[in-house]
């Protein structure tokens, strides 16, 4: 049976487009096989934005139990179910242990960096343990736009690492040979409301089917206080499915044929983190908050408060660690997202051996064990 990883909506659409075969140039499927499909890819929807992910992301349920179009692997992931860990170290301890093994790899390591709370919490916890040329921190368009972000993560750590600014951002490491690290699970954990570029103009809708509706262009109120509840009752279900796939998303143009799956390293994808998040949401300590660039940014400054100790205590700067609000990806961290066409990236899936499946060599893929079905 093939597992997989990352799954792109190209490969999913090759799918359709290879069953239903209108030149007769493949195998021949029975229509019992077409409808079964049919009704699995508009299930994989449903559950796509009950999960308020784009339609052409993809889902892995950490627990295993709900089956979409492919079959998804959890060997990368860390086993947990929702229940409370006891005797967790501090915060600060889990995150500066995750640090200290992904530097005892003894591999370069790239690091994505925005000058966002977030990978700044990342490139904070890794300089303080990491020999400085095992850096590499990689920040997406030009690097000016990181430097402003934080000008104090420039002068006192980024120049004397080595750095890259590039318009490749999903393609800009080799994790076949180098460590990837992002701070990318740490809304999911921590506090939104959902992804970013689905709930950016989300109205809390009680009557909507997905409790939400979007209005283009207008303040989110997803994450007001009177919808406190509504966000405590989804967590765990868009947690458990989204977890293990948050950062594959800068995986999608990388060139290797095969990925070391041990130097997927997010800083905040690690066993105790999400314990530690699974405990804040059963004590109910989350503030929620939406990441669009309309939202609350006073609410948006509440959230995480977490990793804002956390950045705070690793350099004393209070004023950054508690007033930063949301820094907004830009498109032209990937070149191919300016043009008016479909970004044709290198990755169309990648299986729980690091296999990276590609244009020329897909048709070993399109078997029927890629399938739930």
């Amino acid at each position: 049976m093939m597992r997989f990883v990352y799954v792109s909506d190209e490969y999913r659409q090759a799918w359709r487009t290879y069953v239903e075969d209108k030149n007769d140039q493949w195998e021949t499927w029975s229509d019992d096989f077409k409808e079964e499909l049919k009704f699995k890819l508009e299930e994989e929807q449903h559950w796509l934005k009950q999960c308020s992910r784009p339609s052409t992301w993809f889902l892995n349920d950490q627990l295993g139990e709900n089956k979409f179009v492919f079959n998804m692997s959890q060997k990368h992931g860390h086993g947990n179910t929702y229940e409370y860990t006891e005797n967790l170290p501090s915060f600060t301890d889990i995150l500066m242990n995750k640090a200290e093994r992904i530097a005892k790899l003894n591999r370069p390591i790239d690091v994505l960096y925005s000058g966002g709370i977030d990978s700044t919490a990342v490139l904070l916890a890794l300089y303080a343990v990491c020999p400085k040329d095992q850096l590499h921190v990689i920040m997406g368009g030009k690097i000016t736009e990181a430097v402003s972000n934080y000008p104090w993560m420039w002068d006192n750590i980024i120049k004397h690492l080595k750095m890259t600014g590039t318009e490749n951002l999903k393609g800009a490491t080799d994790p076949s040979k180098r460590v990837f690290v992002t701070g990318s699970e740490a809304d999911r954990l921590f506090g939104a409301d959902g992804y970013t570029m689905v709930m950016k103009d989300a109205h809390r809708d009680p009557n909507s089917k997905y409790g939400y509706t979007l209005k283009k262009g207008t303040k989110p109120t997803t994450d007001e206080a009177e919808n406190w509840q509504w966000n405590q009752d989804r967590w765990w279900l868009l947690t458990r499915h989204t977890y293990l796939t948050q950062s594959f998303r800068f995986l999608e143009n990388i060139s290797c044929d095969k990925m070391d799956m041990e130097n997927y390293q997010p800083l905040f994808f690690d066993k105790q983190v999400q314990q530690f998040a699974i405990n804040l949401h059963i004590e109910k300590q989350h503030k929620w908050y939406n990441s669009g660039d309309l939202a609350d940014n006073e609410r948006y400054k509440k959230g995480k408060m977490w990793i804002r100790d956390f950045v705070y205590e690793m350099n004393g700067d209070k004023e950054y660690a508690y007033e930063m609000g949301k820094t907004m990806m830009a498109a032209d961290v990937q070149w191919q997202y300016k043009l008016p066409l479909s970004p044709n990236l290198n990755v169309l899936a990648i299986l729980e051996d690091g296999t990276v499946v590609k244009r020329n060599n897909i048709m070993k893929y399109m078997k029927r064990e890629a399938l739930t079905i």
